[in-house]
């Protein structure tokens, strides 16, 4: 349960404080105004019921509090607003009819007032009091109770906190220049030195403080509390130990306030008396059901349904007396399985809000024994691994256990760890070693970054280092800081909410420049890494690829240099294309793993399994440029498919891997590699020991030959020429021979190792 809290506002409304500007078409009543909506419109949208306010007046014409009416002497003073809690009503009258006084009410007087309410209203129960006092200070005092007050403050534990209109401020240097003697600021002053509980606070610090979003003071409750033990405490008593704690949540997502449904048609009808257009869910369940070739839907009540599982497309019913079997009966504990050390543990395992783990309270025995624990962990350098399980019966859960030690705090910070299950692994490619087809490890490569590359990149990082990218009074200081940084979309959903409370009428506001700011680059930063930025954009060689109109077929990497002044419409960005509905991707084909493996897995090696499914994907891919590797690599399978066959075995397959190659390589303007491979080829079938002559008449017989002029624009061969090659010609014997390590054999390795696994899925590839 939160902590009850009462809080008295007390506002003037003199003729100083709506008549005198303080700036250029702002009254002191304006400004008064303004914090005292700040402050209610945080207590309306936490809408606890424990906080309870009030609103009082001094300065109006009327008169209208209970101390008056019982003994009289407290004219002036108006009750606006009962203590109770507050709602978007209180909210609209602060904003909207706040009376304009013509006396000078006494704020003495209506501090006396309030400090009665909140007597009447606490009594002896445990209450947070606090008043606020809004005033320019014109007002005269009358101080004849003054030690009698100031007693009651004090006993009461009543936080005065004086919000000055014009005060000066010596801490912040301020002063205000040619104001009226007030007396009232000097007696305020008085009242602050000799009242620890009061406070008084110039209006444009208030004003600057309040601008700041409003973070929920959330009360510590325990998420856990029981024996946090090492060793089995029932079976070894003597050599185990158990240590009561406590549990208290660190670190929790907050999400922004959740929204109802609200009935529109409710809203626009007169009929309708007392309407609060709130609209309330039913929820109804159906089975088909086919009577006489006509398939109804027929309700069924909810107690008379029970759970099912899946086996495959099989439903499992499940009766409610047999789901006990799916519950694991567990009980209440934190029990310590073991010890790693901490530069074993990886990061990425921790999957959950951060909670400290702490002794029970006033136990100095635990105390001692969790702070023992601590200090032995952090000086192994260790972090401890425990079971917990939060209530009984509740499923167990992996938890690791970090030692804290920070003059004058010291806990245990518990974190969540995965189970097996949760662990999802995944492989990528290697970023700082390349390796060719023969097991070479290349030192230069264009994927490889060079030294000047990596030198750049180290300069970048300094210079967006934030440690000290903002300043404070001309000092460097950290930016974007935990405590500094708010969540926007909260802060402006409860900014959004009020506004259209108070101005139904009128649009939203947009969010405030330092909340957009706090996600955008710090100009500063921008400005001094530039000329770096630039630098490395060159040496990176980055270029942006626009579609062009009309152009499908080719690939967007060839033509990544050529100007295009098409631009791409927000509809053609929202428009997703056919293969994704309703924001997901259509499953296509059989559903088989081929299939869910050329969707999720980026092909980049052309294997000798199925080589032309590898070939089409690394052509088809569109992040990169695949299309002259593939080309290469494809030549190379071919090469030893026909220099392994035995007999006609794999000629078929590197026939068709041929053909799908000289059809890529036409389309892609790879034509000049295609007809070097092809004369290769024909070398090699001729010169081959045994020879291969009888692979190079099949491909006579389908006519496989050099891409012409005529096929494609960047070739150079002409037709005659392309026919005469397909002549045979006689046997050299100095001819090349391929070496068969640079043959793809990655793929076959893997198809053994899946095969391995499905016999078997306890065995881990390889």
């Amino acid at each position: 349960m939160a902590d009850k809290k009462v809080t008295i506002y007390i506002i003037d409304v003199g003729p100083t404080m709506w008549q005198v500007e303080r700036k250029p078409g702002v009254t002191g009543l304006d400004l008064a105004r303004k914090a005292v909506l700040i402050m209610l419109e945080a207590k309306v949208i936490t809408g606890l019921k424990s906080d309870v306010t009030s609103l009082l007046l001094f300065g109006t014409d009327d008169t209208n509090n209970y101390m008056n009416d019982q003994t009289g002497g407290y004219e002036h003073v108006t009750t606006l607003y009962p203590i109770e809690q507050p709602n978007m009503s209180i909210l609209q009258t602060v904003n909207n009819n706040l009376p304009h006084g013509k006396v000078k009410g006494d704020a003495f007087d209506a501090l006396i007032v309030a400090l009665g309410m909140i007597d009447l209203h606490c009594r002896n129960l445990k209450f947070k009091k606090k008043i606020y006092l809004l005033t320019d200070g014109e007002s005269p005092i009358n101080s004849s109770d003054f030690d009698a007050v100031l007693r009651q403050i004090n006993e009461s534990n009543v936080e005065l906190n004086i919000l000055g209109i014009g005060f000066d401020d010596p801490e912040a240097g301020f002063s205000e220049e040619n104001k009226s003697e007030r007396q009232s600021e000097t007696f305020f002053n008085k009242i602050v030195s000799k009242c620890p509980q009061a406070t008084i606070f110039s209006m444009e610090e208030t004003l600057k403080q309040l601008s700041k979003p409003h973070i929920r003071t959330v009360r510590p409750i325990p998420l856990f509390k029981g024996a946090l033990t090492l060793n089995d405490t029932k079976m070894s008593s003597q050599t185990s130990l158990s240590i009561n704690v406590e549990m208290y949540s660190r670190t929790m997502k907050v999400r922004p306030p959740k929204s109802t449904k609200y009935s529109a048609l409710a809203e626009a009808t007169t009929t309708i008396h007392n309407k609060t257009s709130e609209v309330n869910m039913s929820r109804t369940y159906t089975i088909s059901v086919v009577d006489n070739d006509k398939n109804e839907a027929v309700e069924v009540p909810r107690e008379e349904l029970n759970k099912a599982y899946s086996l495959g497309k099989t439903l499992i019913p499940v009766n409610e007396a047999d789901e006990e079997v799916f519950t694991m009966v567990t009980t209440k504990s934190m029990e310590v399985v073991g010890f790693v050390k901490s530069n074993e543990f990886k990061r990425e395992y921790l999957m959950s809000a951060v909670a400290a783990v702490v002794p029970q309270t006033n136990n100095l025995t635990m105390a001692q024994r969790l702070s023992a624990l601590i200090h032995a962990l952090y000086e192994k350098d260790s972090f401890a691994i425990v079971r917990y399980v939060k209530k009984n019966d509740d499923p167990p859960k992996l938890g690791m256990l970090i030692p804290y030690i920070r003059a004058p705090k010291e806990c245990l910070y518990f974190c969540r760890i995965p189970f097996k299950e949760d662990c999802h692994h995944f492989t990528f490619p290697s970023f700082d070693r390349v390796v060719s087809k023969s097991g070479k490890e290349l030192t230069n490569h264009n994927y490889l970054p060079n030294d000047e590359m990596l030198e750049k990149m180290d300069r970048f990082i300094d210079g967006m280092d934030l440690m000290s990218a903002a300043k404070d009074e001309g000092n460097a200081k950290e930016y974007l800081k935990v405590k500094e940084c708010f969540n926007p979309v909260i802060v402006q959903t409860k900014k959004a909410t009020c506004h259209r409370a108070l101005y139904p009428d009128d649009p939203l506001l947009q969010p405030d420049q330092e909340m957009i700011a706090q996600t955008q680059f710090l100009p500063s930063l921008i400005q001094k890494n530039l000329d770096l930025a630039n630098d490395m954009r060159t040496l990176f060689n980055i270029k942006k690829v626009n579609k062009e109109k009309g152009k499908t077929g080719k690939r967007r990497f060839a033509d990544a240099n050529k100007p295009s002044s098409q631009e791409l419409s927000l509809e053609e960005i929202l428009n997703k294309p056919d293969e994704y509905k309703n924001g997901k991707r259509v499953k296509s084909g059989d559903g088989n793993i081929t299939d869910a493996l050329i969707q999720h897995e980026v092909v980049r090696e052309v294997g000798t399994i199925d080589p032309i499914s590898n070939f089409q994907a690394m052509i088809a891919n569109r992040q990169d440029d695949l299309v002259s590797t593939a080309v290469e690599q494809m030549s190379v399978t071919i090469l030893h498919f026909v220099k392994t066959s035995f007999a006609e075995g794999l000629y078929p397959k590197a026939l068709d891997c041929l053909k799908i190659l000289r059809q890529a390589c036409a389309k892609e303007n790879e034509t000049s590699k295609f007809n070097n491979f092809l004369k290769e080829l024909k070398t090699t079938c001729f010169e081959a020991q045994p020879s291969k002559t009888d692979f190079w008449d099949l491909i006579v017989r389908e006519k496989i030959t050099l891409i012409n002029r005529d096929e494609a624009s960047d070739s150079t061969m002409s037709i005659q020429e392309a026919e005469e090659f397909l002549r045979p010609f006689e046997k050299k014997s100095n001819a090349d021979t391929l070496d068969e390590d640079t043959v793809a054999t990655d793929d076959l390795v893997t198809h053994f190792d899946f095969m391995l696994y499905n016999m078997n899925p306890f065995i881990d590839p390889i």
